[in-house]
């Protein structure tokens, strides 16, 4: 890029978010340009987090990502934010958090954001589309009960609970 007079600087535009760029800078004169100046890197806000996956859990969801490029600047931490309510949770650096007081039966999905020393880069592509559950409870109890005797032993049978706690029924116990 020139910049146009003899003005002593310029602004470079167009640049990428998340990717760091270094600039050298040479006078010319009417003989030539002489030599370049010392490198000077400027680092931008962070790129966009990757790869930005979610787990359901109880009323909560667990995201994990691949980082962001830095911009040249440390990332100093990331905001994960639920769509829809916008509940979140942050992290100082780490690549997962878990987000909570997210209502069960509803479909949630994810976009985290990282931030170094020069601001926030913009928001990742959303997640892929969660429920959170309610934790399972124990089943009710069987119905129908019968027991018909034997020699020296009985035939129990019973109708399994209408409602099985939200898991399935392992075994019963007679």
């Amino acid at each position: 890029m020139t910049c146009p007079g003899t003005g002593t600087s310029c602004t470079v535009s167009g640049l990428t978010n998340g990717t760091a760029y270094t600039f050298t800078v040479t006078a010319t004169n009417g003989k030539g340009s002489g030599a370049a100046s010392d490198p000077a890197t400027v680092a931008t806000v962070p790129g966009k987090p990757t790869a930005v996956t979610a787990t359901a859990g109880v009323a909560a969801a667990t995201v994990s990502w691949t980082a962001a490029a830095d911009g040249g600047s440390a990332i100093t931490g990331y905001l994960v934010t639920s769509a829809p309510d916008g509940k979140t949770c942050s992290t100082s650096g780490a690549l997962s958090c878990t987000v909570s007081g997210l209502t069960n039966g509803t479909a949630y999905t994810f976009t985290v954001t990282a931030t170094n020393g020069i601001g926030t880069g913009p928001a990742s592509d959303p997640s892929n589309s969660v429920t959170p559950e309610p934790a399972p409870t124990v089943p009710g109890k069987p119905t129908g009960v019968t027991a018909t005797g034997g020699l020296g032993s009985a035939s129990v049978s019973w109708t399994a609970p209408a409602d099985n706690g939200g898991s399935a029924i392992t075994g019963y116990t007679v």
